[in-house]
């Protein structure tokens, strides 16, 4: 455990045992060969014809402790339940379609707010390998690239409260870019779903996928509550986040960097959060007069670093931003972003 003796706190390793709140997971994909469509590419824009069938509805768990988990959809072998559409009978016809939706269901009955990242989508035959046409990478944030915001399919948007977003997030330090959704459920009934729908989304509309060759589906998802981002990124491209599912008592969240140069020294800087900021080695250390220690550290050989962050026993708004060391850059330093940590 690393002691911060000045502010008299840890962040450190200890152990949390904690109810997890969960949702159900599956997807909706659509028949466009069965009704005419035309196939060109994986991840190409396959049109909006054709039913939709549900791909085991319902019977994968995403557990929202701020950890990426995967989750993989065998076309040619998983119950598939009809949604919508003439051909939506429960029986896969043709031999390609379009990744339709993401279904989310409220399983334990969550009536805060959600957020959601999708990363890696990813469909993979016998004749194509994996063929990754999700990565959400190149895009300017907050991009509507392949999801629609959570309330734009009519079927389930009273079940949410106006309001939710969808759109690229580039400060993702704990992968790369990825696609954010945010949004609440009205209620805490447990019927409560919501379409994540790429129905002529902006960028990457209605990804075409094969069904044959024993195809599969694949993305990883995060779900759980990331600290405050405070800005203030740069010089250079390191990147910063905390999340998890908290940082108050019986709660835990990993603080990730990414960005640096490989295998190069760093450090945390600690400080006291609404002190005024810092302007040192031409970045903006934010709360840096506050600043109550810095926490050595180096970068591993793909330019990331990460900490687990524990409950503090105390009450205290910390913020966390590291520096890098980068010969690059004017004055040698990479700047991260400055995460406000609310321990309570």
């Amino acid at each position: 455990m690393i002691q911060l003796r000045s502010v008299a706190i840890a962040l450190g390793l200890t152990a949390v045992v904690q109810a997890q709140t969960t949702l159900q997971i599956s997807i909706g994909i659509r028949e466009t060969d069965a009704s005419g469509g035309v196939f060109s590419a994986i991840g190409a824009n396959g049109g909006t014809v054709g039913g939709i069938e549900f791909v085991n509805r319902d019977a994968q768990t995403l557990t929202l402790d701020g950890t990426w988990q995967q989750f993989t959809f065998n076309l040619t072998t998983d119950p598939l339940v009809g949604f919508a559409g003439l051909t939506a009978n429960g029986v896969l016809e043709g031999t390609f379609g379009v990744l339709e939706h993401v279904r989310v269901l409220n399983s334990t009955g969550i009536t805060t707010p959600i957020t959601l990242w999708i990363d890696d989508v990813t469909n993979t035959t016998t004749m194509t390998g994996p063929v990754v046409f999700g990565d959400f990478q190149n895009f300017a944030s907050a991009a509507e690239v392949m999801f629609q915001e959570p309330g734009f399919s009519g079927s389930t948007s009273a079940n949410i409260l106006l309001g939710g977003t969808s759109g690229v997030d580039n400060r993702v330090a704990s992968r790369t870019s990825a696609c954010r959704c945010a949004f609440q459920f009205v209620d805490g009934l447990t019927t409560r779903w919501v379409r994540l729908t790429t129905f002529n989304a902006t960028n990457q509309p209605n990804p075409s996928i094969r069904f044959d060759n024993q195809a599969v589906v694949t993305f990883w998802m995060r779900g759980g509550p990331c600290q405050e981002d405070l800005g203030s990124q740069g010089p250079g491209i390191a990147i910063a986040e905390a999340c998890g599912t908290g940082l108050g008592a019986g709660q835990s969240s990993v603080y990730y960097t990414a960005g640096a140069l490989p295998g190069v020294p760093g450090a945390i800087a600690v400080s006291i959060f609404g002190s005024p900021d810092l302007p040192i080695f031409g970045g903006n250390l934010v709360s840096g007069f506050g600043l109550a220690a810095t926490i050595a550290v180096a970068s591993d050989g793909g330019g990331r670093f990460s900490l687990p962050l524990s409950p503090l026993g105390a009450v205290a708004d910390l913020v966390l931003q590291s520096v890098f060391f980068d010969p690059s850059l004017p004055q040698s330093f990479a700047f991260t972003n400055a995460i406000r940590a609310r321990f309570r």
